[in-house]
């Protein structure tokens, strides 16, 4: 994969904006609940962490879809042909981040990296979502949240205890009106 799209949990401000950028594009309306990323906040802690697809090298999605809905196109990102989804929802239960997630159709959508310009990267003001080429500190984060898997639940579900145990990890440094991370 040319860049990977990371989230830095201590720079999100739960604002949304990226949940709003995605649903506007993939959509054309506001409506988070159709958007690609999610964002979990703890209001109590101040925190917020955003839920992204990782475009997992192997991906449980891509194995559990019998129907060869779901492939690893030629820049390494898992996409969906929705002419080809039958709607079993295999691929939402098979995710250990909750990031599938299926329309009232049975459809299942997910995110693409908006074909290689996420435009929840674009809308983000406090650099929470980057979209970069790895190296090896991107490399590493990335690395520490897709460990956290989680096998049981609604995707809903996942999302929230990946994002437990992902704030449990982050680096908590008080923020000041300067702080960016």
């Amino acid at each position: 994969m040319e860049k990977h799209l990371l989230a830095i949990p201590n720079r999100c401000t739960g604002c949304n904006r990226c949940v709003y950028a995605c649903a506007a594009v993939k959509e054309g309306m506001f409506m988070p609940s159709k958007a690609r990323i999610r964002i979990n906040n703890f209001p109590l802690e101040g925190y917020s962490v955003p839920s992204i697809c990782f475009q997992c090298p192997k991906p449980d999605c891509l194995e559990a879809c019998g129907e060869g809905a779901i492939f690893m196109n030629e820049r390494g990102v898992v996409v969906i042909d929705a002419s080809r989804c039958d709607g079993c929802g295999d691929c939402v239960s098979a995710c250990p981040y909750g990031m599938i997630e299926q329309y009232g159709s049975g459809n299942a959508f997910k995110c693409d990296l908006c074909g290689g310009a996420p435009a929840c990267v674009n809308e983000c003001q406090f650099e929470a979502l980057v979209f970069k080429k790895p190296d090896k500190i991107s490399l590493k984060q990335r690395g520490i949240q897709m460990k956290q898997r989680i096998a049981e639940g609604s995707a809903e579900d996942k999302r929230y205890k990946l994002a437990v145990n992902i704030l449990k990890d982050a680096v908590r440094i008080p923020r000041t009106t300067g702080y960016l991370g």
